[in-house]
């Protein structure tokens, strides 16, 4: 039906307009019909016009039923709208404490890698000293021994 594919607004306006096109016809109208300078609607034009606003009416309220769930459906929209922001911002700030805290690990893995590495070249240093001093007193044991 053609009234579906208008809104609430076209159709109280169309219905406001059929009303006072109705008024027009049957008030100011030139006269037509008969000698009188009135116009006669026979039964059969009013009862469809009573037909046609009575399925605007229903129309209009069934509208009107739409209108009022599409209402509900928006203020919960909202709500839930409301409170994802709201759980969106949690999450967000547990994500940031989640990379603060994982920076901190991160440097004081750094951290302990680097001492680790001071202490393997401190140890290796120390190998090679006493190799050092090993290699030499051996050296000179052995020259010592060949001049005897």
């Amino acid at each position: 039906m053609i009234f579906q594919s208008f809104n609430q607004t076209e159709k109280k306006l169309l219905l406001a307009f059929l009303s006072a096109l109705l008024c027009y016809w049957l008030f100011f109208a030139p006269g037509t019909c008969s000698a009188s300078g009135t116009y006669t609607i026979t039964e059969a034009e009013l009862n469809q016009l009573q037909t046609n606003l009575d399925k605007l009416e229903q129309i209009s309220i069934t509208q009107q039923q739409e209108l009022g769930r599409l209402k509900t459906t928006l203020e919960t929209s909202k709500q839930e709208s409301v409170m994802l922001k709201n759980q969106l911002t949690i999450s967000k700030e547990q994500l940031a404490q989640a990379q603060n805290s994982l920076d901190k690990a991160n440097q004081l893995l750094k951290q302990y890698a680097d001492e680790e590495k001071k202490k393997r070249l401190k140890i290796k240093a120390q190998r090679n000293l006493w190799i050092g001093i090993a290699v030499t007193t051996l050296t000179v044991a052995i020259i010592y021994h060949s001049h005897r």
